[in-house]
Order: C-alpha cells, then sequence, then structure tokens
C-alpha cells in the first residue's frame, strides 16, 4: 500500500483528529500533504465506516472528531498501545473491574502488531485478581468528560459532595463548583481532579469519586501554571496538609512486651510514669478508620485517652464486628 494511498491519508487523518480536539483546515491538509479538496474526501471515508467528523466552515472552519452513537475502531501507535496494555493490566491486578478490564486486554492483544503482542500477552498472563480495593465507586463517565476538559481547556460545571456530614452518617453537603481543570492524578486507590475554582478564585484538590456530574461549558481557557508546577507533587502537598486525627492509647502491657511484639511495624511507644505495666502509644493519621485497623494489632486490653471522634467510630463499628463474629 502506497504511503499516499488514500486508505493510508484516512488512518493518519483518524490519528490527527483523535490527537487534539479541533484543526482548522488549512493546517490540517499541509500536516497530510494534500489539497483541502482532498481532504473533504478523506473526511467522507471516515464518516462512511462510522466516524461523526464535525465541519466547521467559515474563516476559522475546521474538523473535529465528534461524539457518536457507536464505538468506531480507534488507531493507536505501538507506543500508544503498549501504554493503554500495561495500565489495563496495572488497574486489573488492583481489582479495578479486574475481569472486564482483562478481557478488554485480550482485545487490545489481538490487534497489536506481532512484535507487541507477547509483551502484552505476558502482562495479561502476569496477572493475579485479587480481592477489591476498599475504595468508592468510580463514575468513568466523569472521569472521562474531566480528562477531556483538562486536554482542551475547557471549563467546567461540577456537582460535588463533601466529606461525611458531621454526624458521620452519610455524604455531606452538594454544591456546585465552576472550575478549570488542569491535571487528574492517582493517588493510593483513588483519583484527584486539580482545578482552579472560579468561585473561590484559588486552586483545588477535588476527590473525582466525590463528583456527582461533569457538564460541559463550551468555554475555553488557558491553563494556569499548578503551584510548583508539578500537579502530582501538588496532590502530595495537600494531602499532606490535611488536618490529623491524633489519639493517645494506652495499652496494658510494659514497654518492653509492646516493644518485643510491634516495633517491627509500629513506632511512638513510651512508657507511663509511675505504672510499668502500661505503656502509651500515640498514633496519627488523616483518618480515623486507619487508626482504628491500627488497633486490630494489639493483643492486650486498650483503653483511648483523649479522641472523642476515634472512641465513637470504636463503639459504632464494634457492633458490626459483634454480629460478624456471631
Amino acid at each position: 500500500m502506497s504511503e499516499t494511498s488514500p486508505t493510508s491519508r484516512a488512518l493518519q487523518l483518524l490519528e490527527l483528529l483523535q490527537a487534539r480536539r479541533f484543526w482548522p483546515g488549512p493546517e490540517l491538509a499541509e500536516r497530510l500533504g494534500v489539497t483541502e479538496r482532498t481532504l473533504r474526501r478523506d473526511v467522507d471515508r471516515l464518516r462512511a465506516i462510522g466516524y461523526s467528523v464535525a465541519a466547521r466552515r467559515g474563516p476559522d472552519g475546521g474538523y473535529e472528531l465528534s461524539t457518536g452513537t457507536e464505538l468506531p475502531p480507534l488507531v493507536f501507535t505501538p507506543d500508544e498501545a503498549m501504554a493503554l496494555a500495561a495500565a489495563a493490566a496495572s488497574a486489573a491486578a488492583g481489582g479495578t473491574s479486574g475481569e472486564v478490564t482483562l478481557t478488554a486486554l485480550a482485545k487490545l492483544e489481538q490487534v497489536m502488531p506481532q512484535g507487541a503482542r507477547g509483551r502484552v500477552r505476558a502482562l495479561r498472563a502476569a496477572v493475579s485478581l485479587g480481592a477489591a480495593p476498599d475504595t468508592p465507586p468510580l463514575d468513568a463517565s466523569v472521569l472521562a468528560a474531566l480528562a477531556l476538559a483538562c486536554r482542551d481547556g475547557e471549563r467546567m460545571r461540577l456537582r460535588h459532595v463533601s466529606g461525611p456530614s458531621t454526624s458521620g452518617e452519610g455524604d455531606g453537603e452538594e454544591s456546585t463548583r465552576r472550575v478549570e481543570p488542569v491535571a487528574l492524578v492517582p493517588r493510593h486507590g483513588r483519583w484527584y481532579l486539580v482545578c482552579w475554582d472560579l468561585d473561590r478564585e484559588d486552586w483545588r484538590v477535588l476527590r473525582v469519586d466525590r463528583i456527582r456530574r461533569a457538564d460541559a461549558t463550551g468555554l475555553r481557557f488557558t491553563p494556569r501554571r499548578v503551584p510548583g508546577g508539578d500537579a502530582a507533587a501538588f496532590v502530595e502537598e495537600r494531602m499532606r496538609a490535611q488536618p490529623l486525627h491524633a489519639a493517645t492509647i494506652r495499652i496494658a502491657a510494659p514497654i518492653t512486651d509492646v516493644t518485643a511484639r510491634m516495633a517491627g511495624y509500629a513506632r511512638d511507644f513510651s512508657p507511663v510514669a509511675g505504672d510499668a505495666q502500661a505503656t502509651d502509644w500515640r498514633i496519627a493519621d488523616v483518618r480515623l478508620e486507619v487508626l482504628a485497623g491500627a488497633l486490630l494489632w494489639l493483643v492486650w486490653p486498650f483503653r483511648v485517652l483523649d479522641s472523642p471522634e476515634l472512641s465513637a467510630l470504636l463503639r459504632e463499628r464494634s457492633a458490626r464486628f459483634a454480629a460478624a463474629a456471631d
């Protein structure tokens, strides 16, 4: 097949349209090395096989790949296909829709070049599905909409739910956010959106699983520079800045016994003045559940000295544990 054949040009055109949201007609024709008339014929070829290519007329006219009712074939470079395969294998191994992800990975393997197919097959064979991580469900359509907004520099209107309510039961308040999305960052089994909040005029890091809707506005913006220049580092910094829940646990055992058993995976133990048979353990985390989980390691009687929130959580969860044991 010739490099300048209509089929070859159509594939190249498809790759360009998938790489960028909008192409001016003259620029797209120049990239393909054809006239604008030939470009229009190549666009018609893509439409004939199921791609929805929208044309904008006028001096600022051009082409963009728009949403269709069916999923037509996609074009990936070998490097893109390998990156996608690695991401799918990682998601499956993490328990995120594992069976469905492996099925998609198998389909991708079938259409890859021979040289890359063996590596993808090895990836798929090496994946071992474990228990699903204890993370909130994620709306894939919301994640996809945010990814497109980050790529295209489009303002979004979000329906966002804050953290747990003040009673600790159910979600917090729902609010509308007008934002300029800049980056999506995966951390610790969750996705985070780094964005500029137009109403608060400040940077925000929002958990994607707490975004109920993500509506495009059609308004473009010039992306601002994330503080520090690195979105992932910015998310880590914000997470570290979250208020810590801290508690002192009084353990009914000498510090020598406690450290002998737990020094390999815990620290911050201290003796209790005037009581050689007691040890204090200082624990802290941004989530109360993590503190409660740490207490499962203790084999001695203990009590919480200074955290009403942790005490309330233990009382509430103790009934569930007792019911499970029965």
